[in-house]
């Protein structure tokens, strides 16, 4: 998970700053590099709540139930009868 983010990180540091500096070659407008900041962090965020999501499912994947029957897993909220 963490060479995901830190993959993410390096290529949103490159193509942010790759097109701002493309974008205000050809249209003259600059791009303040506090919005690019946030630009990379934002896209950095993403990538590590999705590898996080992703992380989990896979986790998931590999739980397996307790007991094979159902009433041996319910049969704490059942009243013992007598």
């Amino acid at each position: 998970m963490r060479n995901a983010v830190w993959i993410s990180f390096g290529i949103a540091l490159v193509f942010v700053n790759l097109i701002a500096e493309i974008g205000e070659y050809f249209t003259g407008i600059h791009i303040h590099m506090l919005l690019r900041i946030a630009l990379i962090l934002g896209v950095t965020m993403g990538a590590f709540v999705l590898s996080g999501a992703i992380a989990l499912v896979h986790k998931m994947d590999e739980e397996v139930p307790l007991s094979g029957r159902v009433r041996d897993t319910l049969s704490a909220d059942k009243k013992k009868s007598k």
